[in-house]
């Protein structure tokens, strides 16, 4: 049963990221693309495109870091090189933000523009 909690908690959070970067894409961005006008093809650029692969790696690094196979080794590190926090670092600290790492590698996966789309916003 362990593989399957495994992989639902993975998955979950995951497909959630992918529903709504995709319900954001086609609702809120084509709105956000009429209001920026001329400045709206500096968001469909290359370079936006590029930062978002960049976030997707940040993301996943940190979801595989916080993972519950990671979780001791990360806290760990995390003492050792960060000896005065605020607030306590914690395995279950470390699942949220495993979540929360998850569910924006979805996110941003969504966001990722396709090739079959046209620039609709370049002036």
């Amino acid at each position: 049963m362990d593989p399957v909690n495994s992989i639902i908690e993975i998955a979950g959070p995951l497909l959630l990221g992918l529903v709504c970067g995709a319900l954001f894409r086609k609702v809120v961005y084509p709105r956000i693309l009429e209001q920026l006008g001329g400045l709206a093809r500096l968001a469909a650029s290359s370079a936006n495109t590029w930062s978002q692969v960049a976030l997707i790696c940040v993301t996943l690094g940190l979801a595989a870091a916080c993972h519950a196979s990671n979780a001791v080794a990360t806290l760990m590190w995390l003492h050792e090189h960060l000896p005065t926090l605020p607030f306590p670092l914690t395995q279950g600290l470390l699942h949220w933000v495993f979540l929360a790492a998850t569910f924006f590698t979805g996110y941003y996966l969504a966001m990722l523009p396709s090739a079959s789309e046209e620039p609709s916003g370049t002036v």
